[in-house]
């Protein structure tokens, strides 16, 4: 049994490892020119921060060594910009119900029993285990890029 699973709820939102552009890096240098160092204020930020999020421009190393080698300071952009959204966390989601979670096992032993058998109790293909998946999130209408079993306390 597994105790404690930390998934970093609390931690600062992903920071995504992006080589700029030269057309992104002279965006950066373009927008900010447009900008007050010493004045910036909320409206300032958002609409910088629109602009590189537009512009495919994600926070990230590059960004901030962009930004810093201009004057700014890349982390008061997002706090003024309210990007990291203090102490908010999105919404839990929905609570699966021991039922539910049964019935899923149920049918996913089913479904592996049945490729089993077909295979003779070989191993499974990698083709064999996505068509269990598919049937799997069918079943259950789970979007293909949701976790068939909810893992958050």
């Amino acid at each position: 049994m597994i105790d404690n699973i930390d998934i970093g709820m609390s931690n600062p939102p992903m920071r995504i490892k992006q080589n700029l552009t030269e057309e992104q890096s002279l965006l950066i240098s373009n927008t900010l020119s447009e900008f007050d160092v010493d004045n910036l204020n909320e409206v300032d930020a958002k609409n910088i921060v629109e602009i590189f999020s537009q512009a495919g421009i994600q926070p990230g190393q590059a960004l901030e060594k962009a930004v810093s080698s201009l004057g700014f300071d890349a982390k008061e952009i997002g706090e003024l910009a309210n990007t990291a959204r203090k102490g908010e966390r999105p919404p839990p989601p929905p609570q699966q119900s021991s039922e539910e979670i049964t019935s899923m096992v149920e049918y996913l032993t089913e479904l592996l029993e049945e490729k089993l058998a077909a295979n003779k109790g070989d191993n499974l293909s990698e083709e064999d285990k996505q068509s269990i998946l598919k049937q799997t999130l069918q079943k259950f209408n789970i979007e293909d890029d949701d976790s068939i079993i909810n893992t958050t306390a």
